[in-house]
C-alpha cells in the first residue's frame, strides 16, 4: 500500500470514529477509484464557530414573497382570504412582508371603482385592493405596494395611494413608484431617459401622494440587479423621504436561454457581494435598512427543469444567508400562478403546493429568522460548501451547512467555544439535485392542506466542544446546539 492510500485510510478512520456521534450508519469505505478517491469518501472540513461574538440580528420579517399586480386582477382566487391552503403555507414561515408590484404594476390602470362583470383585467379596482387587504390581515403580513409610474399620472397615482392606504390601514408597509425604472429607457420612455428624469418624476409623485395619504412610508428605487449608481444617487437625494432602500436580484437569465442548467444557479455569482455591499453602504449612511424586494433564480418567470427543482432550494437557502450576512433587512422571492416556474408556492391542477424553494424558506425560518448572526469560518473555501451560524433568543445556537457540490459529501468537524450537551440535526434533502418532488425538511414534507410539522430530527449528546456531522452531496443541514 502506498503512503498516499495509508494517509487516506488514517484520515478515514479518524473521521469515521468521530462521525459515529452523529451518523453511526456511515457506509464502509470501498477502494474502487472515483476521481482518485475511494468510493464513499467523505471530504474532511472544519467549521469554527465563534459563540462569543454576536453580530447582526436577522429581522423576524426577513422572509417575504413578491407577486405581480396583475395577479390581483387575473386570478382573484389566489391572494384571497378564502384560500386557506395558501394562508397556511404562508403562516408556516412566520412573520414576513408581502410585496405587490412587478412588471404588471406599470401596465395596470387604476379605475377607482368597484369591479363589475366585463371590467378589463388590465384595470385595477377597489374590489381588488379590498381583497388584498383582507388577505394581508389573514396572513398577518404587511404589504409593500407598487404604483404605476410608467403611465405617468400623479393625480391617478395619488387617488390610488389614498384608497390603498385607507383599505390596508396599518397593514400598508410602504409604497413604491415604478418597477425597475432604470430600464424605462427601453420603453415606455425615450432612449435618453436617465436617473435625473426618474428623480423628477419620483418627487412629483411623492408630493402628490403625501397630500392624499400623509402617513404612508416609501421605498425605492426598486432597480435591476447591480445598478449601484442609481442606488447611490437615490440614497443621496431621497434619503429623507424614504423608510427603506431596495433593489432586485436574479442569478441569471433569461429563462429562454438553453444553456442554463442547475449548475448555473448553484455557482456563486461574484457580483452579488459587491451589489449587497453597495446597498448596505449607501443605505447605512442615512441609517436606512435595505431589502431585496424582488428576487429569484432565473429572470423571465424561471426556467423549467431548473427553477422548479431541488437545486433552487439550495440556492435560495444560500442566498438568504448571503443577504442576511451582508446586513440586509430581508428578501421577497417573486412568484405567482402556475407559469412562474420559480415560485416558492405554486399551483398544480388547481391545488396550491409547496415547491422546492419553499423548503429553503422553512429551513431559514427554523435556523435563522429573528436570531443573531455569529461568525462561522470554514477552513477549505475551494469547495461549493458554506457554513452559517447564529445565537438564538433561548441561548441555543444554530449552524446551517449548505452543500452545493453535486458529487461530493463532507465530514464536517464543528469547533465551538462552549461545550455542546445536545445536538439536533434537521436536514434539507431530495432524491436528486434535479428532483421536482420528494423534497423534505427535518424529515417532513408539507401536507395537502398546507400544514407542516417537523418529523425526524437526529439528536445526540456529545458533551464536548467539537463534534462531526456528515453532509451528503446536494443537501443542507440545520444543526441546533444546546
Amino acid at each position: 500500500m502506498t503512503r498516499k492510500w495509508l494517509a487516506i485510510l488514517l484520515a478515514l478512520c479518524f473521521f469515521s470514529c468521530r462521525k459515529a456521534l452523529i451518523n453511526p450508519s456511515l457506509p464502509a469505505v470501498n477502494f474502487p477509484e472515483v476521481n482518485n478517491l475511494p468510493a464513499g469518501y467523505y471530504f474532511p472540513v472544519t467549521v469554527t464557530v465563534d459563540q462569543n461574538t454576536p453580530g447582526y440580528k436577522i429581522p423576524s420579517n426577513f422572509e417575504g414573497l413578491s407577486y405581480e399586480t396583475g395577479l390581483l386582477t387575473e386570478s382573484p382566487e389566489f391572494l384571497n382570504e378564502n384560500n386557506k391552503t395558501l394562508i397556511q403555507l404562508i403562516k408556516n414561515l412566520g412573520d414576513g412582508v408581502l410585496r405587490i408590484g412587478g412588471n404588471s404594476s406599470d401596465k395596470t390602470d387604476w379605475t377607482g371603482t368597484t369591479r363589475v362583470p366585463g371590467t378589463d383585467v388590465k384595470s385595477l379596482t377597489t374590489s381588488d385592493i379590498d381583497r388584498l387587504s383582507a388577505f394581508s390581515r389573514a396572513i398577518g403580513w404587511p404589504v409593500m405596494f407598487g404604483l404605476n409610474l410608467a403611465k405617468y399620472d400623479p393625480g391617478i397615482a395619488s387617488n390610488e395611494a389614498k384608497y390603498v392606504s385607507n383599505s390596508l390601514k396599518e397593514n400598508l408597509y410602504a409604497l413604491q413608484f415604478g418597477n425597475e425604472p432604470d430600464v424605462f429607457r427601453l420603453g415606455p420612455r425615450p432612449s435618453k431617459y436617465n436617473y435625473k428624469n426618474y428623480q423628477q418624476e419620483w418627487e412629483t409623485y411623492l408630493s402628490a401622494v403625501k397630500k392624499a395619504a400623509p402617513h404612508v412610508g416609501f421605498a425605492g428605487p426598486d432597480v435591476t440587479p447591480f445598478n449601484n449608481d442609481w442606488i447611490k444617487w437615490f440614497a443621496t437625494n431621497e434619503n429623507k423621504n424614504i423608510m427603506l432602500m431596495d433593489g432586485h436580484y436574479y442569478v441569471t437569465g433569461p429563462a429562454s436561454d438553453s444553456s442554463i442548467t442547475c449548475s448555473s444557479i448553484l455557482t456563486d455569482n461574484p457580483k452579488l457581494t459587491d451589489y449587497l455591499s453597495s446597498l448596505f453602504s449607501e443605505s447605512s449612511k442615512y441609517n436606512l435598512p435595505f431589502r431585496i424586494s424582488e428576487c429569484n433564480s432565473v429572470w423571465g418567470g424561471g426556467k423549467a427543469g431548473v427553477s422548479d427543482r431541488f437545486a433552487s432550494s439550495l440556492w435560495a437557502l444560500n442566498f438568504m444567508w448571503t443577504v442576511a450576512e451582508n446586513k440586509g433587512q430581508g428578501i421577497n422571492f417573486h412568484g405567482g400562478d402556475s407559469w412562474f416556474h420559480y415560485s416558492p408556492i405554486g399551483t398544480d391542477n388547481g391545488e396550491f403546493t409547496a415547491r422546492p424553494e419553499y423548503y429553503a424558506m422553512l429551513a431559514f425560518k427554523y435556523g435563522a429568522t429573528g436570531q443573531t448572526i455569529i461568525p462561522a469560518t470554514i477552513n477549505k473555501t475551494w469547495f461549493n460548501l458554506s457554513a452559517h451560524a447564529c445565537v438564538n433568543s433561548n441561548n441555543t445556537y444554530s449552524i446551517t451547512i449548505i452543500n452545493k457540490e453535486v458529487t461530493k459529501q463532507f465530514s464536517v468537524k464543528i469547533l465551538l467555544n462552549k461545550t455542546a450537551s445536545t445536538v439536533q440535526v434537521a436536514r434539507l434533502t431530495a432524491p436528486l439535485i434535479n428532483s421536482a418532488t420528494g423534497v423534505t425538511f427535518a424529515g417532513s414534507s408539507v401536507n395537502a392542506d398546507g400544514t407542516f410539522k417537523t418529523a425526524v430530527t437526529e439528536q445526540y449528546t456529545p458533551n464536548q466542544k467539537s463534534f462531526v456531522v456528515t453532509i451528503p452531496a446536494a443537501s443542507a443541514a440545520v444543526i441546533t446546539i444546546q
